[in-house]
């Protein structure tokens, strides 16, 4: 059976414009009234179902997406028994927030119980991915419901991976922030190097992209390094939450560069929390 009625929790940076790629693809998307009535009204204009609570929207739900800032929220929400227990039987949960294996697993179990299937799909690839539905899914579960929603995500996304069971998702999602976070700073100091030496950034970034120093940081974020165009896309408290997911996965490791990276997020996160994590450069470069 194809899925067409899917329930969207989270209608930040990433999670409008996954919407609106939903309905761009045909998917008759259920989102309920917010505080922040911009990204509900949009979509309604688009043609979206807006509901007056949450509960409505998962019981007009086959699928059910949420993508949410952090654990706390996830178990604020999707534990909440207004939305597990309004969830028909068929409906597939699709949680696709950056948190912990530990917290996708209890929820997981909670829904199982219940008879619901769950994905745990976290994404990457940044607003421009979600703009663009180019995103990459870090899919944890079973294979047989990864099939079931596999054409749903691919109104969202370019690459989707089965990684392993329900918590896998979340761990090599963990795995990719820690090192997206340690490769900006990285960056940064490449960037800072090469104005000590007077060498033009683009030239550098183009020698570099095809030698063995190159990084997509490096590629795709030189220029809002240099301009310090900071406005926010992948926020750096966000990118700090999920630097500290790794390290306290990986806590009886060393992880000597995630650990430095979570302490250089940790130093800097009051003046630049609500901008881009790219404003990192900022510190490195000297202008804080």
């Amino acid at each position: 059976m194809k899925l067409k009625r899917v329930g969207f929790i989270g209608l930040g940076a990433m999670g409008l414009p996954m919407a609106r790629n939903l309905l761009k693809h045909g998917y008759e998307v259920q989102v309920a009234v917010h505080r922040n009535p911009r990204p509900v009204e949009e979509l309604r204009s688009l043609g979206a179902a807006v509901h007056p609570h949450l509960e409505h929207v998962a019981l007009n739900s086959e699928a059910l997406i949420s993508i949410l800032p952090a654990d706390r929220e996830m178990e604020q929400v999707l534990l909440d028994e207004s939305i597990a227990g309004a969830l028909p039987a068929d409906c597939i949960l699709i949680e696709m927030t950056s948190g912990s294996p530990a917290t996708m697993k209890a929820i997981h179990a909670a829904y199982s119980e219940r008879g619901i299937r769950v994905l745990d799909a976290p994404v990457s690839g940044g607003t421009a991915g979600a703009e663009n539905g180019t995103l990459t899914v870090m899919a944890g579960g079973d294979e047989d419901v990864l099939d079931e929603v596999r054409p749903l995500l691919a109104a969202m996304a370019g690459n989707i991976w089965r990684v392993g069971p329900v918590g896998a998702g979340k761990a090599v999602k963990a795995i990719n922030q820690m090192l997206a976070g340690i490769h900006m700073i990285a960056s940064a100091e490449a960037l800072a190097l090469a104005g000590k030496l007077e060498i033009d950034p683009e030239t550098l970034v183009r020698v570099i992209g095809s030698s063995s120093g190159a990084s997509w940081m490096l590629l795709n974020k030189w220029e809002t390094i240099v301009k310090r165009d900071f406005k926010p896309g992948f926020k750096q408290r966000l990118m700090k939450k999920d630097v500290k997911i790794a390290v306290e996965e990986g806590r009886d490791l060393p992880l000597p560069l995630a650990h430095l990276a979570l302490q250089l997020y940790n130093m800097t996160g009051k003046q630049i929390g609500e901008q881009d994590f790219s404003a990192i450069a900022g510190y490195i470069l000297g202008d804080e």
